[in-house]
């Protein structure tokens, strides 16, 4: 018997503590944190994710909040947390830009899974951090492409010291990708594998003269 009263106490104290939680204002939001926020604008987050302010933290439809901000076209992802006793925190994994293009006589700017979040009437209107980014040539650019998923996995893989002086990349298969560097000289890259051995191999390579190298063998780089 002792167990069942125990049992049931517990029940009750449970439930009592559910409905204090839903419907009273003690676990209320009133404070929204953002979290991963750096190119995006933690105020712009919060305007656009109109998180209910003194509502009851249960109440909140997290989904929703989350499915509000993530319009905003620099966010890749949004997860929307209940954090006890009054705080809503919004976390967004932000886009990585990866390459600009020209689309539709303007130019895009696509993020590492292929998808263009942002336009530009030209090159000059691009942003500092969107400048510096080498230009995607290919004939169907897109997430589903298998040209442009293997032109950017190269691209992010470049080193630093490759990646600032490659102005675009050129590619017609997956196969057949080429970096074009700011000194006018083309770079054959071949796959996109083994892309940490071809940046070293051109490194080594480029002391030479030549206008065009070929890297897609790193083991055996050849100049002409």
């Amino acid at each position: 018997m002792t167990v069942i009263v125990t049992a049931l106490l517990a029940v009750v104290l449970v439930g009592a503590a559910v409905a204090i939680a839903y419907y009273t204002p003690l676990m209320s939001v009133r404070n929204v944190e953002v979290a991963g926020a750096n190119a995006v604008d933690e105020n712009e987050v919060r305007r656009v994710a109109q998180a209910p302010t003194g509502t009851p933290l249960l109440q909140v439809d997290t989904v929703a909040v989350a499915d509000r901000v993530a319009v905003l076209p620099a966010i890749e992802e949004v997860t929307v947390e209940r954090s006890y006793p009054s705080t809503l925190t919004i976390d967004v994994t932000e886009r990585v830009p990866v390459v600009t293009l020209e689309q539709d006589g303007k130019i895009g700017v696509m993020d590492r899974l292929g998808m263009i979040y942002q336009r530009f009437p030209d090159r000059k209107s691009l942003p500092a951090a969107f400048a510096g980014l080498p230009t995607l040539v290919t004939d169907h650019p897109g997430p589903k492409d298998p040209t442009t998923t293997a032109v950017l996995k190269t691209a992010q893989e470049l080193p630093s010291w490759l990646r600032g002086r490659t102005v675009s990349v050129e590619a017609s298969s997956p196969a057949d990708i080429t970096l074009v560097l700011k000194s006018s000289r083309r770079a054959v890259w071949g796959d996109s594998s083994r892309n940490e051995e071809k940046a070293e191999s051109l490194r080594q390579i480029l002391k030479l003269k030549g206008d065009e190298v070929n890297v897609s063998s790193p083991d055996f780089p050849a100049i002409k």
